[in-house]
Protein backbone atom coordinates (compact mmCIF):
# COMPACT_ATOMS: atom_id res chain seq x y z
CA UNK A 1 0.00 0.00 0.00
CA UNK A 2 1.29 3.58 -1.07
CA UNK A 3 2.05 5.70 2.10
CA UNK A 4 -0.75 8.16 2.52
CA UNK A 5 1.87 11.12 3.25
CA UNK A 6 3.24 10.90 -0.30
CA UNK A 7 0.33 12.49 -1.52
CA UNK A 8 1.39 15.57 0.10
CA UNK A 9 4.20 17.91 -1.30
CA UNK A 10 7.65 17.19 -0.54
CA UNK A 11 8.12 19.99 2.20
CA UNK A 12 4.60 19.32 3.70
CA UNK A 13 5.38 15.62 3.55
CA UNK A 14 8.92 16.49 6.00
CA UNK A 15 7.06 18.85 7.81
CA UNK A 16 3.96 16.09 9.05
CA UNK A 17 7.18 13.57 9.40
CA UNK A 18 8.82 15.83 12.32
CA UNK A 19 5.65 16.40 13.53
CA UNK A 20 4.35 13.04 14.17
CA UNK A 21 8.20 12.07 16.42
CA UNK A 22 7.30 14.98 18.37
CA UNK A 23 4.13 14.05 18.89
CA UNK A 24 5.26 10.27 19.61
CA UNK A 25 7.90 12.17 22.19
CA UNK A 26 5.77 14.32 23.80
CA UNK A 27 3.13 11.72 24.35
CA UNK A 28 5.47 9.46 26.43
CA UNK A 29 6.61 12.73 28.04
CA UNK A 30 3.24 12.88 29.49
CA UNK A 31 2.54 9.59 30.16
CA UNK A 32 -0.15 9.29 27.38
CA UNK A 33 -1.52 12.02 29.62
CA UNK A 34 -1.57 10.33 32.84
CA UNK A 35 0.66 13.33 33.97
CA UNK A 36 -1.31 16.51 34.75
CA UNK A 37 -0.84 19.66 32.94
CA UNK A 38 2.37 21.43 32.30
CA UNK A 39 4.48 22.51 29.05
CA UNK A 40 4.93 18.92 27.25
CA UNK A 41 1.11 19.25 27.04
CA UNK A 42 1.13 22.60 25.70
CA UNK A 43 3.28 22.04 22.93
CA UNK A 44 1.71 18.58 22.22
CA UNK A 45 -1.74 20.10 21.50
CA UNK A 46 0.00 23.20 19.61
CA UNK A 47 1.76 20.70 17.52
CA UNK A 48 -1.66 18.49 16.81
CA UNK A 49 -2.70 21.97 15.65
CA UNK A 50 -0.08 22.22 13.13
CA UNK A 51 -0.41 18.61 12.12
CA UNK A 52 -4.34 18.25 10.99
CA UNK A 53 -4.00 20.82 7.82
CA UNK A 54 -1.45 18.29 6.55
CA UNK A 55 -4.45 15.38 6.85
CA UNK A 56 -3.30 13.46 3.70
CA UNK A 57 -6.46 11.45 3.20
CA UNK A 58 -9.54 13.37 2.16
CA UNK A 59 -12.11 11.26 3.45
CA UNK A 60 -10.25 9.30 6.76
CA UNK A 61 -14.20 7.93 7.91
CA UNK A 62 -13.89 5.32 4.88
CA UNK A 63 -9.97 5.03 4.85
CA UNK A 64 -10.47 1.28 5.85
CA UNK A 65 -7.01 -0.09 4.58
CA UNK A 66 -5.91 3.22 6.74
CA UNK A 67 -8.04 2.64 9.76
CA UNK A 68 -7.75 -1.11 10.06
CA UNK A 69 -5.23 -2.70 12.63
CA UNK A 70 -4.27 -1.93 16.22
CA UNK A 71 -3.25 1.20 17.43
CA UNK A 72 -1.62 2.33 20.69
CA UNK A 73 -2.61 5.45 22.54
CA UNK A 74 -0.03 7.58 22.69
CA UNK A 75 -2.35 10.55 24.33
CA UNK A 76 -5.57 11.65 25.60
CA UNK A 77 -6.97 15.03 26.79
CA UNK A 78 -9.51 13.19 28.60
CA UNK A 79 -7.55 13.23 32.17
CA UNK A 80 -6.95 9.91 32.16
CA UNK A 81 -5.94 8.04 35.90
CA UNK A 82 -2.85 6.01 36.20
CA UNK A 83 -4.15 5.07 39.68
CA UNK A 84 -7.82 4.18 39.11
CA UNK A 85 -10.65 1.72 39.52
CA UNK A 86 -12.42 -0.80 37.02
CA UNK A 87 -15.49 1.09 37.40
CA UNK A 88 -13.73 4.20 35.97
CA UNK A 89 -13.03 2.46 32.79
CA UNK A 90 -15.60 0.81 32.34
CA UNK A 91 -19.12 2.84 32.02
CA UNK A 92 -19.50 1.62 36.15
CA UNK A 93 -20.09 -2.10 35.09
CA UNK A 94 -17.50 -3.45 37.24
CA UNK A 95 -17.14 -2.51 40.79
CA UNK A 96 -15.14 0.31 41.80
CA UNK A 97 -11.94 -2.38 42.12
CA UNK A 98 -8.40 -0.59 42.42
CA UNK A 99 -5.93 -0.64 39.56
CA UNK A 100 -2.87 0.58 37.84
CA UNK A 101 -3.60 1.33 34.08
CA UNK A 102 -0.29 0.20 32.13
CA UNK A 103 -1.00 1.02 28.37
CA UNK A 104 -3.85 1.26 26.28
CA UNK A 105 -4.62 0.47 22.91
CA UNK A 106 -7.64 0.56 20.04
CA UNK A 107 -8.69 -2.06 17.61
CA UNK A 108 -10.43 -1.45 14.48
CA UNK A 109 -11.79 -3.65 12.22
CA UNK A 110 -14.21 -1.91 9.36
CA UNK A 111 -14.56 -5.01 7.82
CA UNK A 112 -17.21 -5.89 10.65
CA UNK A 113 -17.27 -2.16 12.48
CA UNK A 114 -15.81 -3.58 15.84
CA UNK A 115 -13.72 -0.74 17.58
CA UNK A 116 -12.60 -2.22 20.63
CA UNK A 117 -10.48 0.13 23.71
CA UNK A 118 -7.74 -1.93 25.25
CA UNK A 119 -6.64 -1.69 28.71
CA UNK A 120 -3.58 -3.07 30.21
CA UNK A 121 -3.70 -3.00 33.85
CA UNK A 122 -2.27 -4.30 37.35
CA UNK A 123 -4.34 -5.20 40.14
CA UNK A 124 -3.49 -4.49 43.65
CA UNK A 125 -1.52 -7.24 44.26
CA UNK A 126 0.75 -6.77 40.99
CA UNK A 127 -0.92 -9.53 38.94
CA UNK A 128 -1.63 -8.04 35.03
CA UNK A 129 -5.47 -7.98 33.90
CA UNK A 130 -7.17 -6.84 31.26
CA UNK A 131 -10.49 -5.19 30.11
CA UNK A 132 -11.56 -4.82 26.56
CA UNK A 133 -14.34 -2.51 26.02
CA UNK A 134 -16.07 -3.94 22.67
CA UNK A 135 -17.97 -1.34 20.54
CA UNK A 136 -18.46 -0.63 16.89
CA UNK A 137 -18.75 2.59 14.45
CA UNK A 138 -20.24 3.90 12.21
CA UNK A 139 -19.85 6.66 9.78
CA UNK A 140 -21.28 9.61 9.71
CA UNK A 141 -19.43 11.71 7.05
CA UNK A 142 -16.23 11.92 5.51
CA UNK A 143 -14.56 12.60 8.60
CA UNK A 144 -16.97 11.45 11.63
CA UNK A 145 -17.71 8.37 13.40
CA UNK A 146 -20.16 7.44 16.12
CA UNK A 147 -18.92 4.82 18.23
CA UNK A 148 -21.08 3.08 20.51
CA UNK A 149 -19.99 0.23 23.65
CA UNK A 150 -22.15 -2.87 23.85
CA UNK A 151 -19.68 -4.64 26.25
CA UNK A 152 -17.04 -4.71 28.95
CA UNK A 153 -15.04 -8.02 28.67
CA UNK A 154 -12.06 -8.60 31.85
CA UNK A 155 -10.01 -11.12 31.72
CA UNK A 156 -7.91 -11.88 35.24
CA UNK A 157 -6.08 -14.25 36.70
CA UNK A 158 -9.67 -15.86 37.82
CA UNK A 159 -11.26 -15.89 34.46
CA UNK A 160 -12.97 -13.57 32.08
CA UNK A 161 -16.65 -12.46 32.01
CA UNK A 162 -18.87 -10.51 29.47
CA UNK A 163 -20.71 -7.34 31.16
CA UNK A 164 -23.23 -5.81 28.68
CA UNK A 165 -23.06 -2.09 28.85
CA UNK A 166 -26.76 -1.02 29.54
CA UNK A 167 -28.95 2.20 28.99
CA UNK A 168 -26.88 5.01 27.46
CA UNK A 169 -23.55 5.02 28.83
CA UNK A 170 -21.75 3.28 26.07
CA UNK A 171 -22.64 6.22 23.41
CA UNK A 172 -22.78 7.12 20.68
CA UNK A 173 -19.79 9.24 20.96
CA UNK A 174 -19.18 11.29 18.22
CA UNK A 175 -15.49 11.59 16.88
CA UNK A 176 -13.66 13.93 13.89
CA UNK A 177 -10.98 11.82 12.40
CA UNK A 178 -8.78 15.08 12.06
CA UNK A 179 -5.88 13.03 10.54
CA UNK A 180 -5.05 9.84 9.02
CA UNK A 181 -2.19 8.39 7.48
CA UNK A 182 -1.16 4.82 7.24
CA UNK A 183 0.71 4.47 10.76
CA UNK A 184 -0.56 7.76 12.55
CA UNK A 185 -4.41 9.09 13.57
CA UNK A 186 -5.04 12.34 15.55
CA UNK A 187 -9.14 12.80 16.44
CA UNK A 188 -11.45 14.90 18.52
CA UNK A 189 -14.39 14.02 20.88
CA UNK A 190 -16.57 16.03 22.57
CA UNK A 191 -15.13 19.83 23.55
CA UNK A 192 -12.59 19.37 21.53
CA UNK A 193 -11.20 16.41 23.33
CA UNK A 194 -7.23 15.01 21.49
CA UNK A 195 -6.46 11.26 20.71
CA UNK A 196 -3.38 10.54 19.25
CA UNK A 197 -2.85 7.03 17.88
CA UNK A 198 -0.02 4.72 16.11
CA UNK A 199 -0.32 1.83 14.68
CA UNK A 200 1.36 -1.16 15.62
CA UNK A 201 -0.23 -3.34 13.27
CA UNK A 202 -2.35 -3.27 10.20
CA UNK A 203 -3.22 -6.96 10.05
CA UNK A 204 -3.58 -8.24 13.41
CA UNK A 205 -3.88 -12.21 13.56
CA UNK A 206 -6.83 -12.18 15.94
CA UNK A 207 -8.52 -9.22 17.57
CA UNK A 208 -8.19 -9.13 21.78
CA UNK A 209 -11.75 -9.52 22.47
CA UNK A 210 -11.37 -12.66 20.51
CA UNK A 211 -8.88 -13.71 22.78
Amino acid sequence: MQNALASLPRPACARAARLKTDLAALGAATEVGFAEGGAEVARLKALARELEPLNPTPEPASAQALLKGRWHLLYSSLGLLRDTTLARYSFGLLPPVPVTAVEIFQETDPATGHYDNIIHFLDAAGAPGLLVLAGDYRIEDESRIDIRFDRAILTTASGRSVHPVTGGAGGPIEVVISYLDDGFRLMRGAGGSLYILERLDPHPMRWTRDS
